[in-house]
């Protein structure tokens, strides 16, 4: 590794449990938002209490379990003009950035499956993946409700 980018890690070190607190409150929020939309079928993250695996991902994650979440919406065509109309969320298949980032999983990383494996793998051509980031939280849903719209 170069000299300069262990430097960099190093800093970004001194302030990674600010932006994973920052992105954890985020995605409570955004779940809590995508949830209480008609237009979202469901909502899969095990930070919100309405979870199933709430309890579970407390116990194994110390109470942030992670910031990544994923929703269904009524088709593959809703998912894609969605992604379309987003301004601050982009699409990318990074994870964890100071960015929120957005995929259709269906159609991008899992294209190359059978559909077979794609079911055994509960991934649906309704489904979204959404790293969520550290901008302002009301921004992201103003986002993400102007692009449900």
């Amino acid at each position: 590794m170069a000299p300069q980018t262990a430097r960099f890690q190093i800093q970004e070190l001194d302030i990674l449990e600010l932006r994973v607190e920052k992105c954890y409150q985020n995605c409570i929020e955004l779940g809590e938002f995508l949830k209480s939309d008609d237009r979202v079928n469901s909502v899969c993250y095990p930070g919100l209490k309405s979870s199933k695996k709430y309890n579970l991902a407390n116990k194994y994650f110390s109470g942030i379990p992670g910031t990544i979440m994923a929703f269904n919406l009524e088709s593959q065509d809703a998912c894609f003009k969605f992604m379309n109309k987003l301004q601050i969320i982009r699409r990318a298949t990074n994870l964890n950035d100071n960015k929120s980032l957005i995929i259709h999983p269906y159609s991008n990383i899992y294209a190359e499956f059978s559909e077979k494996e794609r079911e055994e793998m509960g991934i649906r051509d309704t489904m979204m993946r959404l790293s969520v980031g550290i901008e302002n939280v009301d921004d992201l849903i103003e986002d993400i409700r102007q692009a449900l719209s």
